[in-house]
């Protein structure tokens, strides 16, 4: 850092106390023993409301920011470039854009003049890590390939953020209630190079976005006086009648099954069905490989039965995203096993047929197993994940401002007002403390749509200030209307996907790798783990699809061990990884 004569300027942060650092990874511990968060009144968890001011003077009592001497600034005013990603809708001249600003320059007390430099999305995540190791790495950027940046860590390219713990107020608050604490966000040398992406979860429900239903032609079910499967015996028997159906001609379709889109392989759809995983994971007693367990090699078993039987399109292999969506709309296929929320709803929204509808149905259950796994269940008040961030650049010049924007990024009046604008506007609360966007953008004809034209972050088309600021359930599921659903207690209904997925799954159907415990790599295990993932999950995808369509016999041991074989393979060391991984798991 230099100050205005040019001169080198003494950092004024100092390290957490090694004694306040365990004390606080042991209450961090136990906060999440279990659930993954406290949710008994600290804070604001689940029955308290929050309420956006506007703004924020950092004078509270609990700001421990407050305590700390902050270097003085030319002209009152933080210089920095920020890089972040666009998502469809550029946030420069909203409302939530200029919230963000008016907000944080009176939490900090000083102005800001900002650079902001937008990349589309898919080009930011392809080329970031080429700019990183060439050391193209502006005072603040989002970062999304998770243990990766312990290397440029090390390598002293950005900020280790524990540095300035003492600077923090609000990030603190997701690390306690995020299952295993400090642990969770720090590497095996005690250091965190990136601010995580945060959840709020005031209600606690655990639902998930993705690969937790079957999608389904509700029309031609009904027609037929059919209805969704409840277990797997049930998907097969539901299977050869729809086939016959087709064949018969009573029903116009190509198939019965095809995948929903070209980044996800067709078997993500039943993993979790067979308490397996379709990559590294853990599953509940250690770090594992989901594609070579037997669990896999029983549910690949499954699959090439129904594709023995005709029912999955032989195009699943390439179809596109685009390819599958043209053929939803136009009876390509009747039933989608991979289902993301929004699916079926986008699909009756884009329908040429009035009589055509989608919708879900939770996952069928095999009778082995019991309730199936769901991924990516939301976890309960606020909580912190991998992968996805903010790094710093290790030598941006006023770093303990930096670290003091970005922290207040995570204050509930700040999550709250870009998740969901302005009260009294643009959202509600109601009575049982949740909140709600009013007419002024449900009334509209695409609310997702409004939402983003105005700067507010819900949905993510649109993210003002520096991505990732902690995503809100409520917003999320505000903005998104309701798709039909179905379930042998009530049968055919409207739902949210979040609210069913957790209501119809039930807390037995979070996946032990939703809640792993923390473990603990050096940087250059925690890249060699990573990559290693990376090779073996191509390596799988391309072998895989050939047990499901007989192009390799899945009852063929010696055939099996050679795919094992080719798996472990893709790594230098693939036992000795997974070995590492679980000496290194605090249990």
């Amino acid at each position: 850092m230099k100050n205005a004569e040019g001169g080198k300027k003494m950092k004024k942060h100092r390290k957490m106390p090694a004694a306040g650092l365990a004390l606080l990874m042991l209450s961090a511990s136990l906060a999440g023993c279990g659930s993954g968060g406290n949710t008994d009144g600290e804070g604001t968890q689940s029955g308290e409301s929050m309420e956006n001011t506007g703004t924020q003077t950092g004078t509270e009592e609990q700001d421990q920011g407050a305590e700390v001497q902050m270097p003085a600034l030319p002209d009152n005013t933080l210089h920095i470039t920020v890089r972040v990603p666009n998502f469809g809708t550029d946030p420069q001249g909203t409302q939530g854009q200029q919230m963000w600003q008016d907000m944080m320059e009176a939490y900090l007390g000083i102005k800001l003049d900002i650079d902001w430099i937008y990349t589309p999305w898919a080009d930011y995540t392809a080329n970031e890590n080429v700019l990183i190791q060439t050391g193209d790495i502006p005072d603040v950027t989002t970062y999304t390939q998770d243990s990766y940046i312990n290397d440029f860590g090390a390598d002293g390219l950005v900020l280790n953020i524990m540095d300035y713990w003492d600077y923090m107020t609000y990030y603190p608050q997701y690390v306690e209630n995020t299952m295993g604490g400090v642990d969770f966000i720090t590497n095996q040398e005690g250091a965190s190079y990136y601010f995580r992406d945060g959840y709020y979860n005031p209600n606690n429900i655990s639902g998930a976005q993705s690969f937790t239903s079957f999608g389904y032609r509700f029309d031609l079910l009904k027609k037929h006086d059919l209805k969704p499967a409840e277990t797997l015996e049930e998907f097969t028997e539901l299977c050869a009648k729809l086939k016959s159906l087709i064949d018969s001609g009573e029903i116009e379709a190509d198939y019965v099954i095809d995948r929903t889109h070209d980044a996800h392989p067709l078997y993500r759809g039943f993993v979790g069905i067979f308490h397996t995983w379709d990559t590294t994971y853990w599953n509940g007693n250690e770090w594992s490989f989901g594609p070579i367990e037997d669990n896999f090699r029983e549910m690949l078993r499954y699959l090439n039965g129904l594709y023995e039987a005709g029912y999955i399109d032989p195009e699943f292999t390439t179809d596109k995203m685009e390819r599958c969506n043209e053929k939803a709309l136009n009876n390509g296929f009747i039933v989608a096993p991979c289902g993301w929320a929004g699916n079926a709803r986008n699909w009756n929204m884009q329908k040429n047929n009035p009589e055509m509808e989608w919708g879900n149905a939770f996952l069928p259950r095999e009778e082995k197993y019991g309730t199936p796994w769901k991924w990516g269940s939301k976890m309960p008040g606020k909580s912190l994940s991998s992968r996805y961030g903010i790094i710093i650049n290790a030598d941006a010049e006023y770093p303990e401002w930096i670290i003091k924007m970005i922290d207040y990024q995570y204050s509930d009046e700040m999550v709250l007002a870009m998740n969901m604008g302005v009260f009294g506007d643009t959202y509600e609360q109601a009575e049982d403390g949740t909140y709600y966007f009013t007419e002024k953008i449900m009334g509209t004809e695409v609310p997702t749509q409004t939402a983003a034209d105005l700067g507010i972050m819900a949905y993510g088309a649109c993210r003002p200030g520096v991505c990732f600021i902690p995503q809100m359930f409520d917003a999320d599921t505000g903005l998104l209307t309701p798709e039909p659903w179905w379930n042998a207690e009530d049968g055919y209904y409207e739902g949210q996907y979040w609210v069913e997925t957790g209501k119809l799954g039930g807390p037995d159907s979070i996946s032990p790798f939703d809640t792993p415990p923390v473990t603990r790599l050096s940087d250059s295990e925690a890249t060699e783990r990573a990559l290693m993932t990376a090779a073996c999950e191509t390596y799988v995808i391309e072998e895989c699809q050939k047990f499901i369509t007989g192009e390799y016999d899945i009852d063929d041991d010696a055939r099996w061990s050679s795919y094992v074989d080719g798996v472990k393979n893709q790594a230098a060391d693939f036992d000795g990884i997974f070995r590492i991984m679980n000496e290194k798991t605090i249990r």
